[in-house]
């Protein structure tokens, strides 16, 4: 099953619904945050600094790409992954947290150990800062340096949390998730901070992740 069908799969499953998380839910929410955090500093972060110390980095895109437009605006779709990370906790279940708490550990690790193997880097200029209406990249660049472009960690977490929420859920939320995942997508290229085969490449490591737990369960 690819990723957009298990999406808008219409297998019937029992629905779940939002609700205000209890204790149990809580705490195990919290605790697969703070590793997954923990792990997303020492991963991502060291693996960008140890590529900013290169002298050569791989440029995976075609040149066709670097004539997409930079759009500003969707810094705000960029950033609404921040958003997204929030949400399991009001829907998932204990079982479903730890599930998707393993496959984002296992992704982070995945991705760090690709990050390090292969440093990349963007073929896009970064957007000069002088206007103030782009304050918001002033702090993307400042924390994110441009050189984990392979695979788009935030398009990974992106799909691995929209599939969990849309698993038990009605067609129409199934939809806006889709919707959001597709955005979420398109704004890691519109803000040049990522390119084509970033985004495939977290798809695969999605799928891949996806098979190896399945399997295991």
């Amino acid at each position: 099953m690819t990723l957009l069908a298990a999406i808008g799969s219409t297998q019937p499953r029992a629905e779940a619904s939002w609700r205000w998380p209890d204790a149990a839910a809580l705490k195990t929410y919290l605790s697969y945050a703070a590793m997954i955090g923990a792990l997303f500093v020492i991963g991502y972060g060291g693996a960008n600094w140890l590529a900013a110390q290169r002298a050569t980095h791989f440029h995976l895109y075609w040149d066709a790409e670097l004539a997409v437009p930079l759009i500003p605006a969707a810094i705000w779709v960029y950033l609404s992954i921040n958003l997204l990370f929030a949400l399991p906790v009001f829907r998932l279940d204990q079982a479903e947290l730890r599930l998707l708490g393993r496959r984002m550990i296992a992704a982070t690790l995945a991705a760090a150990a690709f990050f390090v193997a292969i440093p990349t880097a963007p073929g896009f200029e970064r957007l000069d800062l002088a206007g103030a209406s782009h304050s918001v990249f002033y702090w993307l660049y400042a924390l994110d340096y441009p050189f984990n472009c392979v695979p788009s960690l935030h398009v990974t977490y992106s799909t691995l949390i929209i599939l969990a929420l849309a698993r038990r859920a009605g067609p129409a939320l199934r939809v806006a998730l889709g919707s959001w995942l597709a955005l979420i997508m398109a704004s890691t290229v519109l803000t040049h901070q990522h390119h084509l085969i970033d985004i495939a490449a977290a798809l695969v490591l999605v799928g891949a992740i996806h098979l190896a737990s399945e399997a295991k369960s």
